[in-house]
């Protein structure tokens, strides 16, 4: 049965639609999640904490085993709204229940255009993770950052040991692109191209040729170029990694999926992690693992659980007297992809966004082909990866990387953090225009920041400080970026669809009008956002290296039966998005630890 009231809650801009019934009836066609169990067993062989990307993917590798158990915790919903499967729409669900809500701490070099110099910090709590509120966007990274991985000690994870788990996950739907020998058919993870394309896309392009840009499919042999974009959709609807890893498995009787499940903490034995205690229907809980547990809480809920549990830096744990179990450096080695951007208006002949998505042709369009507006990844429509320095030809690993989207006054309004004094003298007088961002995002951040603890309560927010520009390169690289936006949007080609920069000044920029190098350091300084790309806080490396939390295994050093399986683990920040980075570690992990796994041959021939 379809809830319509339900799905009606969510601010959409569908929920008034006389369209809505049908639209939900064409929806749910597609599982977007599994049927979650309602009852569990004492123990089991295998404890899984997270169902994101990372958690859902593993869960349902281990239990391809039929010889062992496993129990996949997830703190948030057990079913996402059917509307969240709509992919132009995903930033709708900010703020809501599929939302853990959290914030940065106050920031020292940058946010002074936000409230409380404050960061808004979206981050997925539903099985799927943030695989249901993100932008899905297929993009593994480049070569060298895994090479760099293997060279900085995670032995094990090059490029050339990693290459063959894109493949596996990845059920690429256009020939155009698996030919190329670079994608994968019949994997989980259902990858198209989407079928939409913006009036502003192709002078995008085109004034990106113009600057010497190659189109390029960034996943194959070379990652620099204007990206012809694929999104991880399945006919035309997000495909999460709940969708595409857990719907299949559900049904399995050695995998048991438990929503709304708190985890608060792991419980050890002599140095040895032998279950979690956790909050479910109201009552505390207690889990054995035979085996091991295996945290994918996600870059800031990983950090948060394992300090809880007593894996930490020494001091920080003595501060909250939590017993320690282990001394490292949990929390650290903290980094994020963050972003300024510059808007600009359209022709007013194109509709701006919310009008598109409330148009009832363009409803119909998406319910019969799956097309349109509502079928754009949340309107981003174009990408670019770039160099901020000049460098030959050949050398391909970019600096930053542009994302061209289109944007309802909703998003500068209330999902950036501005004060409101700011945003009104900045979009105030372009609300009800055809808005359009440029974004201007580093991929090679050499800041760090840091996760930890504000309290023991498992239920407040971490203190979440990414310490943005604390390397002053970083806020250079950006704006290289920002004056590359600033070029494509005053091109020739861009004169086709009217685009102009707003004439509105950021307040307290004043002074820097004429001079784009200042004026955009000082518009960085005002205000930036996360592209939740986090990773980093549980580092994987030589266990003999002190900035390291987990081997090359995945293994927490000094503590036997427990392993840290999300982007946490990853030493170096992906040079893109990182979702499906993400879930690469996952299938690799999966097959690591099979390999301790040996089910008698007669299992599997039931």
């Amino acid at each position: 049965m379809i809830d319509i009231a339900a799905e009606r809650a969510y601010p959409t801009p569908f929920a008034n639609s006389p369209l809505l019934p049908l639209l939900l009836v064409s929806l749910a066609t597609q599982r977007n999640a599994p049927i979650p169990a309602t009852t569990f067993s004492d123990e089991y062989d295998y404890i899984i904490v997270g169902a994101g990307s990372a958690g859902s993917t593993l869960a349902s590798r281990l239990s391809e085993e039929p010889c062992v158990s496993v129990l996949l915790l997830e703190a948030g919903t057990a079913k996402p709204p059917l509307l969240n499967d709509i992919p132009g729409i995903g930033r709708n669900f900010w703020f809501t229940n599929l939302d853990w809500q959290f914030k940065t701490v106050p920031q020292k070099h940058t946010g002074e255009a936000l409230v409380n110099r404050q960061v808004i910090w979206p981050s997925g709590k539903a099985l799927g993770g943030s695989s249901i509120l993100n932008a899905m966007l297929y993009v593994r990274g480049n070569k060298k950052n895994y090479d760099d991985w293997a060279a900085q000690g995670a032995t094990g994870w090059s490029y050339r040991d990693v290459f063959p788990y894109f493949i596996k996950m990845e059920d690429n739907r256009d020939p155009r692109y698996y030919v190329n020998g670079y994608h994968g058919v019949g994997g989980p993870l259902t990858i198209e191209t989407p079928r939409y394309e913006a009036e502003v896309k192709p002078p995008i392009r085109e004034a990106a040729q113009q600057l010497g840009l190659r189109v390029v499919d960034s996943n194959d042999g070379r990652q620099t170029g204007y990206y012809e974009l694929q999104t991880t959709y399945r006919n035309g609807q997000r495909c999460s990694a709940a969708k595409a890893y857990l719907v299949p498995a559900e049904n399995r009787t050695n995998l048991d999926i438990l929503a709304e499940a708190h985890v608060r903490k792991v419980i050890f034995r002599s140095r040895r992690a032998v279950g979690v205690q956790f909050d479910f229907q109201n009552t505390r809980c207690v889990v054995r693992a035979r085996r091991e547990v295996i945290m994918s809480a996600g870059t800031t809920n990983t950090a948060q659980l394992l300090m809880l549990s007593g894996i930490g830096p020494r001091e920080h744990l003595e501060k909250f007297k939590i017993p320690v179990v282990a001394d490292l450096p949990v929390g650290n080695n903290f980094q994020d992809h963050c972003a300024s951007i510059i808007p600009f208006t359209l022709d007013p002949q194109i509709p701006p966004v919310k009008q598109r998505l409330e148009n009832p042709a363009n409803i119909k369009e998406y319910i019969i082909n799956r097309s349109g507006p509502l079928a754009a990844s949340e309107f981003v429509n174009s990408i670019l990866f770039m160099n901020a320095r000049p460098v030959a030809p050949d050398v391909d690993f970019p600096d930053y990387q542009l994302y061209f989207v289109e944007i309802p006054k909703e998003v500068p309004e209330m999902q950036v953090g501005f004060k409101p004094e700011i945003y009104k003298a900045i979009f105030g007088p372009y609300e009800n225009s055809t808005m359009v961002v440029c974004f201007s995002q580093i991929l090679k951040p050499k800041s760090r920041g840091t996760v930890r603890l504000k309290s023991t309560n498992p239920y407040d927010s971490p203190a979440i400080d990414p310490n943005y520009f604390e390397n002053p390169q970083d806020l250079k690289t950006i704006v290289e970026g920002l004056k590359t936006c600033q070029k494509i949007i005053t091109s020739e080609p861009m004169k086709k669809v009217g685009a102009k920069p707003f004439e509105t000044v950021a307040p307290g920029c004043e002074p820097f009008v004429g001079d784009l190098d200042k004026y955009f350091t000082c518009l960085t300084k005002g205000s930036v956002l996360t592209l939740s790309h986090q990773v980093g806080t549980a580092k994987m490396g030589n266990p003999r290296d002190p900035t390291t939390v987990v081997d090359p295994l995945l293994r927490v050093k000094g503590i036997k039966g427990l392993r840290v399986v999300d982007a946490s683990i990853m030493p170096i920040v992906p040079t893109g998005n990182t979702n499906v980075p993400t879930i690469m570690v996952a299938e690799k992990a999966a097959d690591i630890i099979k390999e301790t796994i040996q089910c008698p041959y007669y299992e599997y021939l039931y």
